[in-house]
């Protein structure tokens, strides 16, 4: 991985995902914590989560390490690098995509906008939908035998103050700025066992609410919005 990637992820908006597990920790090879990415990555709508590319090229790669397999892009609006600890310990750093659209990106190929960084947050793809990506790769690594005993889910989005919710679709545009003035959002739980047995798009609710209210958006409705969102992220019918 590049050195200044790090750098560069937290010059403006980014997000760190982590997961911990409780009681004892995994003893995991390499090949496995690489082998739980690909095979639990979500990709919803084209995109991973996390990004898994195979091998390595010039803006991608995955490498390991003495303690954890590491996955990393860096290539336009696309910019994060994850490890997966044998341990079983998860992180995840990756920018606000909304920041680093503009006409010197590759995001332009994607969106006909020119976004000044820090600006917006799209409630609809960069919280909604990214949340409940999120929890479905939790909840996969969890089928797949992972967080027996449970895991600390911790959810950070920083760099943020002053920052509004937007939507790039027409109709979706809100009546009144929604804006936080938090530096930092944390969303922070342990899940049981039989909680992560849930449905993942359930999960979500709770630390998606909780990003909407610190965005003094609380009177979101769960069925009306959330739900539906989800449905058609699931159903292949996602927005922008």
């Amino acid at each position: 991985m590049r050195d200044e990637l790090i750098e560069t992820i937290k010059s403006r908006g980014y997000w760190r995902i982590n997961f911990q597990p409780t009681g004892q920790p995994q003893s995991l090879t390499l090949r496995e914590c690489e082998d739980l990415i690909a095979k639990n990555h979500v990709r919803l709508r084209g995109w991973y989560y996390p990004f898994y590319g195979h091998g390595s090229a010039n803006n991608h790669g995955i490498e390991n390490h003495n303690t954890f397999c590491q996955g990393w892009i860096d290539s336009g609006e696309f910019k994060e690098f994850w490890r997966m600890y044998k341990s079983g310990q998860f992180l995840h750093y990756t920018v606000v995509h909304e920041d680093w659209m503009n006409a010197d990106t590759e995001g332009v190929r994607f969106h006909d906008l020119n976004i000044e960084p820090g600006k917006y947050l799209n409630f609809i793809g960069s919280l909604t939908y990214f949340i409940t990506e999120i929890m479905e790769f939790l909840s996969r690594l969890h089928r797949s035998g992972m967080y027996r005993e449970g895991v600390t889910f911790n959810l950070s989005l920083h760099n943020t103050r002053g920052r509004e919710l937007t939507s790039f679709e027409a109709f979706r545009h809100l009546s009144f700025p929604k804006a936080t003035q938090a530096e930092t959002i944390e969303f922070k739980k342990t899940y049981t066992p039989k909680e992560l047995d849930e449905a993942a798009r359930d999960l979500a609710i709770e630390p998606i609410l909780h990003f909407f209210e610190l965005f003094n958006f609380a009177d979101v409705s769960v069925d009306q919005v959330i739900k539906k969102d989800q449905e058609g992220l699931y159903g292949g019918k996602f927005q922008a």
